[in-house]
């Protein structure tokens, strides 16, 4: 079985390298390329992508492929990506303690190990180096039934999203008049079709989405602010996940906090955790907090 390797989700865990030294990356593929020499496990390591110097040390080599997660794409979103196009994603395991991350590579047929219990199979740091490794954060666990709802709504969206990837590309400005029309049904499609392939130019038409009528359409938008990974959408998430109306809509809006991760969500999220009406959205903003806890940033 190959591993995947969730690089910056593993680096926070890691007790010798912090997040944000200008060598961390350089490290850990220095320590999985060791990993690597007695293992004999092929691994494919995934970055964010960022403005990297051009060191020998971030290129791949036998046995480590090194990648990083194209421009306005998140490294979960490239690891999705590289399983679902996969002969037999059943012979990958994807290594992280992202609980998002987690229910999505599931729901694409991998399995998955979590980063605190990898890192035992390492071995010891070096003892300079060496500091306290912290708890993991408590995920919630896929296969739990309360949380049955949730993970079934990642399967059904991963299959949405490869369905959508197979049509026909049609002009943004197609799917923007759509998303404005009278149209629930193709509304919804347009709100999904901007979340994958939109960009920056489906911001603002999805952000006038969240006063429709219809609280699949807000439910909709407030998705595709998730796929998109925008941090700019985060205020409109948090505005709704307080004050729509609909459950579902405030559910969304949990998840595509989680999966954006930007820690400006964390208030909201920790407050509908505690006080919404309804058990699901409670439950979506737990896995959320639990999702941007294990990103240390």
């Amino acid at each position: 079985m190959a591993l995947v390797i969730d690089g910056h989700n593993l680096i926070g865990v890691l007790p010798d390298i912090q997040l944000g030294e200008p060598d961390d990356e350089a490290r850990l593929l220095a320590r999985l390329r060791s990993y690597r020499s007695h293992s004999g496990h092929n691994l494919v390591v995934f970055f964010d992508s960022g403005d990297l110097p051009g060191n020998t040390l971030h290129t791949s080599s036998p046995g480590v492929t090194v990648r990083f997660s194209g421009r306005g794409q998140s490294a979960d979103d490239a690891i999705v990506d590289f399983l679902r196009t996969a002969t037999q994603p059943g012979q990958y395991a994807v290594v992280t303690n992202d609980a998002n991350l987690t229910w999505r590579v599931r729901a694409v047929g991998a399995s998955t190990i979590r980063a605190n219990d990898f890192i035992a199979k390492l071995g010891r740091p070096p003892a300079r180096a060496q500091r306290r490794i912290a708890p993991a954060e408590p995920t919630p666990d896929p296969r739990d039934p309360a949380f049955a709802d949730i993970y079934a709504s990642f399967i059904t969206a991963e299959r949405e999203r490869a369905q959508a990837r197979k049509e026909a590309p049609t002009p943004a400005q197609v799917w923007i008049e759509r998303l404005y029309g009278d149209d629930v049904e193709a509304a919804l499609k347009a709100a999904d079709w901007l979340g994958l392939h939109g960009g920056k130019q489906a911001l603002a038409p999805l952000h006038d989405a969240l006063t429709h009528s219809d609280v699949r359409v807000r439910t909709a938008a407030l998705l595709a602010f998730g796929e998109l990974g925008d941090p700019a959408a985060v205020p409109d998430l948090c505005d709704r996940l307080a004050h729509d109306a609909g459950s579902m809509a405030r559910e969304a809006a949990a998840q595509s906090l989680g999966r954006i991760g930007d820690r400006r969500g964390q208030s909201a999220l920790e407050t509908a955790a505690q006080s919404d009406a309804k058990s699901k959205v409670r439950r979506a903003a737990l896995a959320a907090l639990a999702q941007i806890r294990a990103r240390k940033k």
